[in-house]
């Protein structure tokens, strides 16, 4: 009896400790929880609104207002790199994501600057458009 219940023991530890450790694909997106001071982050919108066109700028409601999060594709994800639309994936880079919202009666839902991990570099941006596609 006594080996039954060490035996049933060993089987429930074993199983809380795979759920808990859990199973990681490559593809995937993490993202980690990150804590930046407000000049930092007033650092990274700028940096964001500034180096997008002025027919994007256009479209944000607040360049010093949106989402800031970090993570690191696992797989393809592709941006725009500069004004002549060359792409650049970013899979397996540490990235700070700047998400600025955009006016109502603009064609885009949201405009995403892609920050290198210290913020000091634009790597690239990605427009969604409300109809859902991405540019």
């Amino acid at each position: 009896m006594k080996r039954l219940t060490n035996l049933s023991l060993i089987i429930v530890l074993t199983v809380l400790f795979v759920n808990m450790m859990g199973c990681s694909s490559t593809n995937e997106v993490s993202s980690n929880t990150y804590s930046f001071t407000q000049e930092e982050e007033k650092q990274f919108f700028n940096l964001a609104y500034d180096s997008l066109e002025d027919s994007l700028q256009n479209n944000i409601i607040d360049s010093e207002k949106g989402e800031i999060t970090v993570f690191k594709s696992g797989s393809k994800f592709e941006i725009f790199t500069n004004k002549n639309n060359e792409r650049k994936n970013i899979k397996d880079i540490q990235t700070i994501s700047v998400t600025f919202a955009t006016k109502k009666e603009s064609k885009l839902k949201s405009i995403q600057v892609y920050l290198d991990e210290n913020g000091e570099n634009v790597l690239g941006f990605i427009t969604e458009n409300k109809k859902g596609s991405s540019n």
